[in-house]
């Protein structure tokens, strides 16, 4: 029955017929939540479970040749809405090399994600006005079985289906025909296929009957493309040739292989032109042609030279090997000298990793595990001889206190053994020096440093100039002469990478593109800079030419890759492969339940009265960080800076208006907003972070200055900016309903020099300590009556969130302290609330609550570079 305009599907709404077929019709609709034009397919039938979950994981297919799939409804999916017309045969072959690069593109992609299209067709490729290809119903015939594929029932189906149209038979492939085992090669026939029909205007296997397509499938060679179309170039003919092979061993065995190919045609189209372009001179003007010869002849070098250093895709997801096979997540992989073995930290998100260390025997060994307690842990790497590997370990002092030291573990199991205290991500030079990470005072200032492996001769190489920044990493190029530093600033946040000259004379440069670093290497011959980095809100692998190239992403798709451990001969790299996705869950009177859909949402805050969820999402379509708003009743969704891309916010307790911070190039900025969008967002305060609404119209938030940060307050207007207190801080967190507490990460309170977790009085007084060398978080109730803290990045804390009851003034018990360490040992004193879940938001009684749940899978992969 044919569906009329305003029919609800769910939040989506009919808007008109756009067609139908056997399986069901199509229409455009709208999201009501969001007021987004979407195509919705129909089906004839219910949606199988197996159907569902193939269809949603190809919903994490994210590019820009392949048209997203949003949603799924018992009967109907939900798709992006493509404004364009079919593909059709086209008289231009650079149009059609252009054509075939984009449809590889997306199959690149979907070939990465274990998505096979198998039935790649004319129909299911539009090309928008602005040339750009967008490949259909991708998933609706998903194959992510097995590695190798799964079975096909495709031929039975269409050879028993009444009606079935003859055009989709015309493009299977002969082991797609034949009801075998398909993988992504079947994807590459058919493309082949439509290459052919876009420069003949026929297709390679066509007949009257299923039977008779199958056999020419099966058993007969095309006519020759350049006979039907001589204007086909031979080196474009050969690359349809090869995709059409009936032998998949003997096609292209990935979409990115055709792309290079592609890629070469067009750039020697482009060049034979240039060249015509270059010789034709006016006769006799004997100079002209002389400058003319050797401009030709230039090109052509530097064409040559372009060649060599640019000669296709440097990685083939195609070739990607597998390593390991965690249901979780495993990051920091290292290699040992000879290329053997890799140590990695078996963890999840957040660095510094909570996680055991495990070292692997390459290809095929076990994974063993070589610790035996989860710790915060980071930088597993081999000992020079092979024999351990060492660590970065965050350990508890007796004092209370947090050190950052060296451990090693022998790669056979046995005790851990403490080598180097103060002393991170540490490397070996040679076997009598090393290179590791210092804090120098009482707080988190990290730089690096050199010496022998006990200690002797220690040199300062690069220290931040600012207290709160931190480096973390440090990698020697292969001729001594220089280091490459991965390093958080002053909010945190990782950086590019630093390239500082060994000798420690000067504070270097950054390399690599504008992003977040977290890992680094240097091929064997020391001309390529390698980058584990995070652009524009995805990691990928990068790498950047020595001195002075530009950078270059080496991976792509819609998966991300974390860590690069070069191998000894640089021919390939080891990298953890995975996609991270949080949730935002709401604890009521019903239970548990997820509230959170898509992409990567965390920092949820609920409104007074436990009506709104407010938080922050990334989503791998987008660069921005939204901040979004919730209607827990209606499930109404509001996009409310849509122009914004928000780092951290708070609400205001009247739910009219958000402070919130920008991350700039020049760093963070305190923005205010109205929440009903009455008046454009302004900027309050340049140089700060981590903003909250404190008493009457100030805001509260953290003062970046030139070597420390401090709690600071300012008026709404930007006037009437001071410091709350003089007491340096590391951190900044929540404040109290009333703005009458604060709460910060700061060194030397109390009586140890580590940095500790305090709640400072906004009216002057003595800062009450919460959680000892832990940085734990909190949130204060609505109501101002309790205080919720969790989320210690040590033992103390961890899994669970206590409720302190507060005093008429909303500020801590003196012993909050000694209260907090008692309920963590499960020992907690009456009155207190104990939650198990990691870090909550309170709503408006002590039955709700949102939290945050995390699920990342990652595991290590091979990934050959060309």
């Amino acid at each position: 029955m044919r569906l009329t305009a305003g029919t609800r599907l769910g939040p989506y709404a009919i808007v008109a017929p756009l067609g139908s077929g056997g399986m069901g019709e199509v229409y455009t609709g709208r999201d009501t939540r969001i007021d987004r034009i979407v195509a919705i397919k129909i089906s004839n039938e219910q949606f199988s479970d197996r159907f569902g979950r193939e269809a949603r994981a190809a919903a994490a297919l994210n590019h820009p040749h392949i048209c997203q799939l949003y949603d799924v409804g018992p009967n109907y999916l939900v798709m992006e809405y493509v404004d364009g017309t079919p593909l059709h045969p086209v008289e231009s072959m650079p149009e059609l090399v252009s054509l075939a690069s984009q449809i590889a593109d997306g199959l690149i992609a979907a070939h990465a994600a274990g998505i096979v299209h198998r039935d790649l067709k004319p129909s299911n490729m539009h090309v928008t006005s602005s040339g750009q290809v967008k490949i259909l119903d991708f998933g609706l015939a998903l194959v992510k079985d097995t590695p190798l594929g799964v079975a096909d029932d495709t031929r039975r189906e269409f050879l028993t289906a009444e009606g079935t149209p003859l055009g989709t038979i015309a493009y299977m492939s002969p082991e797609q025909a034949r009801g075998e085992v398909v993988d992504a090669r079947t994807d590459l026939w058919s493309l082949g296929v439509v290459m052919y029909e876009l420069a003949t205007g026929v297709r390679p296997f066509d007949g009257p009957t299923p039977a008779v397509i199958f056999t020419d499938v099966l058993s007969q060679a095309p006519v020759d493309i350049r006979a039907r179309n001589p204007d086909v170039p031979v080196d474009l003919a050969r690359v349809i040739d090869r995709l059409l092979e009936k032998d998949r061993e003997l096609r292209y065995q990935s979409a990115a292989d055709v792309r290079a190919d592609l890629a070469r045609i067009a750039r020697s189209r482009e060049d034979h032109r240039s060249s015509d372009r270059a010789t034709v001179v006016p006769r006799g003007n004997v100079r002209v042609r002389w400058w003319m010869v050797t401009a030709t002849v230039l090109a052509a070098v530097i064409g040559w030279a372009a060649w060599q250093f640019n000669r296709g895709p440097v990685t083939s997801p195609s070739e990607y090997v597998q390593l390991t096979d965690f249901p979780d997540s495993v990051l920091d992989p290292s290699l040992s000298s000879d290329g053997r073995m890799v140590a990695f930290i078996r963890a999840g998100m957040g660095f510094p990793y909570r996680g055991d260390v495990y070292v692997k025997l390459l290809p095929n060994g076990d994974s063993v595990k070589l610790t035996n307690s989860v710790s915060a842990r980071y930088g597993p790497v081999f000992t020079p001889d092979g024999s351990r590997v060492a660590y970065t370990q965050i350990t508890r002092t007796t004092e209370g206190g947090l050190t950052w030291d060296t451990w090693t573990v022998p790669i056979g199991g046995g005790e851990p053994t403490r080598i180097l205290p103060n002393a991170a991500g540490l490397a070996w030079l040679d076997p009598q020096h090393v290179l590791f990470s210092k804090i120098k005072g009482s707080g988190l200032h990290m730089g690096i440093v050199t010496s022998s492996t006990g200690r002797t001769g220690e040199r300062e190489i690069y220290y931040p100039d600012h207290e709160r920044a931190m480096a973390h990493y440090s990698y020697r190029s292969p001729d001594g002469r220089s280091i490459l530093i991965v390093e958080m600033d002053r909010t945190t946040a990782f950086q590019p990478c630093r390239l500082v000259p060994f000798d420690g004379s000067a504070p270097g440069v950054q390399a690599g593109p504008p992003g977040a670093f977290t890992a680094a290497a240097w091929s064997p011959d020391g001309r390529w800079m390698y980058f584990s980095a995070t652009v524009n809100g995805t990691s990928h692998l990068w790498r950047q030419r020595v001195p002075a190239g530009e950078p270059e992403q080496i991976t792509f798709g819609p998966t991300e890759e974390v860590g690069v451990a070069l191998a000894p001969d640089g021919r390939s790299v080891v990298t953890s492969v995975g996609q991270p996705r949080s949730a935002v869950w709401i604890h009521d009177h019903r239970g548990d339940r997820q509230v959170s859909t898509e992409g990567v949402a965390f920092a949820p805050r609920l409104s007074a009265d436990g009506r709104r969820l407010y938080y922050l999402l990334r989503q791998s379509s987008l660069r921005a960080t939204e901040l979004r708003s919730l209607d827990l009743m209606s499930g109404t969704i509001d996009r409310l800076l849509p122009d914004q891309s928000v780092a951290q916010f708070d609400i205001s307790r009247d739910e009219r208006e958000v402070a919130f911070t920008v991350m700039t190039d020049g760093g963070p900025d305190v923005w205010l907003a109205a929440l009903d969008r009455s008046s454009p967002p302004r900027r309050v305060v340049r140089g700060g972070s981590s903003v909250s609404f404190g008493a009457g119209s100030d805001l509260l938030f953290l003062s970046l200055e030139d070597t420390r940060n401090f709690v600071a307050r300012v008026a709404k207007d930007g006037s009437g900016q001071s410091r709350v207190s003089e007491l340096p801080v590391l951190q900044k967190g929540d404040s109290s309903p009333d703005g009458g507490w604060v709460l910060a990460f700061a060194p030397g309170v109390g009586d140890g020099s580590s940095p500790r977790t305090i709640a400072m009085s906004t009216r002057g007084g003595e800062p009450k300590v919460l959680c000892s060398a832990d940085n734990c978080g909190g949130h204060w109730s609505a109501d101002g009556k309790w205080l919720y803290v969790g989320g210690g990045s040590n033992d103390a804390l961890e899994g669970l969130t206590v409720g302190v009851p507060l005093g008429p003034d909303g500020g801590p018990p003196d012993a909050i302290h000694a209260m907090l360490q008692a309920a963590a040992k499960g020992n907690a004193p009456p009155g207190m609330r104990i939650l198990k879940e990691r870090l909550v938001a309170p709503g408006p009684d002590p039955s709700t609550y949102a939290f945050v749940r995390q699920d990342v899978q990652r595991n290590l992969f091979h990934i050959p570079l060309h």
